[in-house]
């Protein structure tokens, strides 16, 4: 068994961390002895300093021993009866890398996908192993793709690995969580935190550079089992993913959340947002120019860039055949149980949400957000009170809060000064009254934002009639008259719909 000087480091750095910790208790105690004997004034005021430290340490202690199956709340079981096509095919990948298969699979809602194990003994017992895949790959990746990520991570496990290396892997997900903890310890313990702060700092120099060589031999065998061209465009695909997930979650998921709607399917608008053609040179983008952050000595992985570059500089690997079909295809019913992963890791206030589809969400939440924003600006005016105002030449309270006019500035100077943006906030009020009459709406659009659309002739009428209205010399005349022809009542003050109020 070939074992790395690095790795082999590492796990004596890492055993030695908890006699570390057991070596400072001793000190302790070995302290408290000598004080009961010697100084016994001394001894109780130790205690009360030293007691609750040396309870940290022996809880970070355990810490290192006890390894969680996974960290992630709201993760959906797969069981093979449920998705025996996706079992297939990483138990066939466990076999190809030498690995044990996972004893459970869970999909989650991140465009990643990892493998943890619930050991004992430093990891050097195995209880049970657990994979993670994201959603989010199950529905943007390829087959191919999904098996090179996939053997990717049971590589880290397989034959192909030193048990020291993967020890390594382990142990450094268990130093985290160690550091963390005494990041959170308060008291005596902080006398101890700088030594063993630079302890756990000195096993990550050299462990994080085990997990870096491994990432690359990862990805090696992650050719092997899917093709070389899988391998690299798996790597660039991953990025894209991850950023257009954060994307639409922002832009789109979360359009229609304050107003207590949330989309009835998530999976499904997902993949229309990755194959509309408007968005594919951003998308392309992102696969050719994967985000890099600044390197550093503890990063865990190397640069993707430098991963793709390892991969294309290795004897190429034939891809295999099939390939290409959809990665969600190995899935039962793979829009429902996708979406089911998605939801299962939102928020518990998800639960409260009414599920409504795309067009009507968007419609909807932008409804919602105009409405929220015309209230902002009338405050407590009616729109005819606001148009009564504007009349009156006293447009300054419906500009921007905050506007500042310096002193001194004749009143048809103020009223120039903030027309600029008493015109585009009251264009919102009218918006928002319009969509209330039924004569405006929001449509959707995964090549951009909602598109406003204004029902003829209101569309091409109202903006000069705005623009009269919100001049310095107002005249509201034609803008009341549009309002009235359109539906929108005299008495109009912004409501929340009751679907959707809080």
């Amino acid at each position: 068994m070939k074992i790395s000087f690095r790795a082999l480091l590492a796990v004596a750095l890492l055993a030695g961390f908890p006699v570390l910790i057991l070596l400072i208790t001793a000190g302790f105690a070995a302290g408290e002895w000598y004080a009961l004997e010697h100084a016994p004034l001394i001894a109780p005021r130790l205690a009360f300093l030293g007691v609750p430290a040396v309870g940290v340490l022996l809880w970070t202690f355990l810490a290192i021993e006890r390894t969680p199956e996974d960290d992630r709340p709201g993760t959906l079981p797969v069981p093979p009866e449920a998705q025996p096509r996706l079992w297939a095919l990483v138990r066939e990948l466990a076999a190809e890398v030498g690995t044990r298969p996972p004893d459970e699979i869970h999909l989650i809602a991140e465009a990643n996908a990892s493998v943890a194990d619930e050991t004992r003994w430093l990891g050097l017992q195995l209880k049970r192993r657990r994979m993670s895949i994201g959603a989010q790959l199950l529905a943007g990746l390829r087959q191919d793709q999904l098996r090179s990520v996939l053997g990717h991570e049971l590589a880290h496990y397989g034959n192909g690995d030193t048990r020291f290396s993967a020890l390594t892997y382990r142990g450094q997900r268990s130093m985290l969580r160690v550091m963390d903890r005494l990041r959170h310890a308060s008291g005596f313990v902080g006398f101890f935190r700088p030594l063993l702060r630079s302890y756990a700092k000195l096993y990550f120099v050299v462990a994080m550079r085990v997990c870096r060589d491994r990432e690359l031999a990862a990805d090696q065998a992650a050719a092997r089992v899917a093709g070389t061209a899988a391998a690299t465009s798996a790597l660039r695909e991953v990025e894209a993913l991850e950023v257009t997930w954060q994307f639409f979650v922002r832009e789109y998921v979360a359009l229609g959340w304050s107003a207590g709607y949330l989309p009835a399917r998530l999976a499904e608008g997902y993949r229309r947002l990755l194959a509309d053609e408007g968005r594919a040179a951003e998308i392309d983008e992102l696969r050719r120019n994967p985000r890099e952050g600044a390197a550093s000595r503890y990063d865990s992985h190397p640069p993707t860039t430098e991963r793709i570059a390892a991969l294309e500089s290795s004897p190429e690997v034939p891809a295999r055949p099939g390939g290409e079909q959809p990665a969600s295809e190995l899935l039962r019913d793979p829009l429902e149980t996708l979406d089911t992963a998605l939801v299962t890791n939102l928020t518990a206030e998800a639960g409260l949400k009414q599920r409504t589809g795309w067009a009507e969400l968007v419609d909807l939440g932008s409804r919602y957000r105009a409405t929220e924003a015309a209230l902002e600006v009338l405050g407590g005016l009616t729109l005819e009170r606001a148009l009564d105002a504007l009349d009156a030449g006293r447009n300054e309270p419906l500009a921007l809060p905050g506007f500042a006019v310096p002193r001194g500035t004749g009143p048809r100077a103020r009223r120039e000064m903030v027309a600029d943006s008493v015109r585009r906030r009251m264009s919102v009020v009218i918006t928002a009254a319009l969509a209330e009459a039924g004569a405006a709406r929001w449509t959707l659009s995964w090549s951009g934002p909602p598109v406003l659309t204004v029902d003829a002739p209101w569309a091409d009428a109202f903006p000069p009639a705005l623009d009269r209205a919100c001049a310095v010399e107002a005249d509201t005349g034609p803008l009341r008259a549009l309002l009235a022809e359109a539906g929108v009542p005299p008495g109009y003050r912004p409501i929340r719909s009751a679907a959707v109020s809080h």
